[in-house]
């Protein structure tokens, strides 16, 4: 994958002060030892508390050795790698060629590697890597990954970044989140050896620099041609960041890290990646022997590539075979009557031949954990997850604290139903959902309107049209047609009453989707039934649905099974509780993934 830092106050700060002060200025975060000094002018207190930050840069490289490798990634430390090289120093610096000048390049300590430190083939190592400036959460794995295969034994990276620190409440940040930023570096193998908290500094940083943002806004939005709503951004998002750093929600740390020699963890050396670092026949064998049943390619690039999944994978080392997986595929949903996104959780796998614990020294836990923290929580990509785990996963997920039960999964067995005279008369019309046909696709997204509104005290999947399309028109399974849309009418004034989803099971049809408002449910559910018993002649409806939806479903002797699952929730990354959640989602097996 491509590293890429995020658009945060550190990138707005470093061509702000370049504009005011020029190229030769440092751009970066100050440190100040007297934050209420008013006798400076604005100008020279900035550079002196720029300086200052430099000089514990200089002060943590100085512990090694002269001819230590010293490598720095960002732009903003060309200043610092120039002043390295003319020490004698031997540094490799990544950034915009463009902001290299012939005086630099001439400089026989320095070395030019590249603009993309994650991607790069030079250096082969290091002893002291530098990296500044903000990253995005989901780019730390990748950028401390790459930072282990270049340091050895003993080396150090220093890292100096802004965090998400309150993750306490629903708010999404593209910062990463310091504690998940402290348990994955353990996790890869490196112990922190400083964590300085330079938030105070940062945040009077800002103060110094605002100003200059009215003065250099405009020039800023010029060379971007973005118009006069990112002048607005600009100062919004500073103001944003000042109020964090003032409510103690984001912190500016300084972070050195050190290899460990003799990691207690077994897996330290593991290569963790994600969905972009391998094919899809990569996990083929590792399915197989994991589910046994035979990989279907098809259908996992409907889930990962057209549905956009994610994963987290494991190697025991560069040139070895996927030996685990967590995947999730992620889910527009309603929570609460708000718009939101899920994932869930599926194809968890660890290779027979090491799947011999599930302690929280196990590389199902290594991996379980690092999805968790990229991709569910209150300030990630998606608020919740959800899933279908078997009883074993569960138990041992809620063992190690990753996951919370929520409901029950059970199933909902109609009796087989003959329609009386009475109800032949005024019996509903049952018509295929075509879904090129524009006025039905509106039908249902109405249906969907009216069954959403219906669940602004609970959570529900999106059920519009276009989620119709990609669940079941797209679906390998359609092309031998296992899946049949209708949509059942009213007879007298053909309005559709329902939108409904179903499938071959057990000699019987699976009621897989139900579309329409709560209060129709128990009616149209003996009309599909009674509709199935004339075409089929005896079929068995049934449904599966959460314990909570049950009295929503439930008709006059129909039968309650239990499937033996339970709904989880994640419990390991901060977010909605168990207690929150129990009861107040809505799902069939059409929000499974594999039926």
């Amino acid at each position: 994958m491509t590293y890429s830092s995020i658009p945060t106050t550190l990138s707005l700060l470093s061509r702000i002060l370049e504009l005011e002060f020029g190229e030769s200025r440092l751009q970066h975060y100050g440190l100040f030892e007297d934050q209420n000094c008013t006798s400076l002018e604005v100008d020279t207190e900035l550079l002196e508390g720029q300086q200052r930050f430099t000089e514990v840069l200089v002060e943590l490289v100085e512990k090694f050795d002269a001819k230590a490798n010293i490598l720095i990634v960002g732009d903003t430390l060309l200043p610092l790698a120039k002043s390295l090289a003319v020490a004698g120093k031997s540094v490799f610096w990544f950034g915009p060629r463009g902001l290299l000048n012939a005086e630099i390049d001439a400089l026989a300590g320095f070395q030019y590697a590249g603009d993309d430190f994650v991607a790069s083939t030079k250096p082969t190592s290091a002893d002291v890597l530098i990296h500044a400036g903000s990253i995005c959460y989901l780019d730390q794995m990748a950028l401390l990954s790459k930072s282990r295969d270049l340091l050895g034994e003993s080396g150090q990276l220093i890292l100096f970044s802004e965090f998400l620190v309150d993750d306490s409440h629903i708010e999404y940040s593209a910062l990463p989140n310091l504690s998940s930023f402290k348990q994955l570096s353990k996790r890869l193998g490196f112990e922190q050896l400083e964590n300085r908290d330079l938030s105070a500094s940062a945040s009077h940083t800002l103060k110094l620099v605002r100003p200059l943002l009215e003065t250099h806004g405009a020039a800023v939005v010029r060379e971007e041609a973005a118009g006069t709503k990112r002048l607005e951004d600009l100062h919004s998002e500073f103001a944003t960041m000042q109020d964090e750093f003032s409510s103690g929600r984001r912190e500016f740390h300084l972070c050195v890290l050190r290899r460990e020699s003799n990691p207690g963890n077994e897996w330290t050396d593991a290569e963790f990646s994600d969905m972009q670092s391998f094919h899809p026949l990569e996990i083929a064998d590792l399915f197989e022997k994991s589910f046994s049943v035979d990989f279907d390619e098809e259908l996992w690039n409907w889930k990962y590539i057209q549905g956009d999944g994610k994963c987290v994978v494991a190697r025991l080392d560069k040139q070895s075979d996927i030996v685990a997986h967590y995947g999730g595929a992620p889910r527009k949903i309603t929570y609460f009557g708000e718009a939101s996104m899920a994932i869930q959780p599926c194809d968890v796998m660890v290779h027979p031949s090491i799947r011999k614990q599930y302690g929280k020294g196990s590389l199902f836990f290594e991996v379980a954990a690092t999805f968790l923290e990229r991709e569910i929580g209150n300030t990630v990509n998606h608020l919740l997850g959800f899933g279908f785990p078997n009883q074993k996963t569960m138990n041992i997920s809620k063992r190690l604290g990753l996951y919370e039960k929520t409901d029950d999964f059970i199933e909902i067995v109609y009796p087989v139903s003959e329609a009386s005279e009475e109800q032949e008369k005024n019996q509903a019309t049952i018509i295929d959902y075509d879904p090129l046909d524009v006025a039905s696709c509106e039908e249902l997204d109405s249906l969907w309107a009216a069954m959403k509104d219906d669940y602004r005290d609970g959570i529900i999947g999106v059920r519009d049209a276009e989620y119709i399309r990609h669940r079941y028109v797209n679906h390998p399974f359609s092309k031998t047609k296992q899946y049949r849309c209708v949509i059942v009418r009213a007879d007298s004034s053909m309005e559709a009453l329902a939108f409904a989803v179903m499938k071959e099971h057990e000699g019987g049809k699976l009621l897989m989707d139900l579309i329409c408002p709560v209060a129709m449910m128990k009616t149209v559910i003996p009309i599909l039934n009674q509709w199935l018993n004339r075409d089929k002649g005896g079929s068995v409806l049934r449904m599966w649905v959460t314990s909570s939806g049950q009295d929503k479903v439930f008709t006059s002797g129909a039968i309650v099974n239990e499937l033996g699952i339970e709904i989880p929730c994640n419990s390991w990354n901060p977010g909605p509780s168990a207690e929150v959640l129990y009861g107040a989602w809505w799902l069939t097996a059409g929000d499974m993934d594999f039926i």
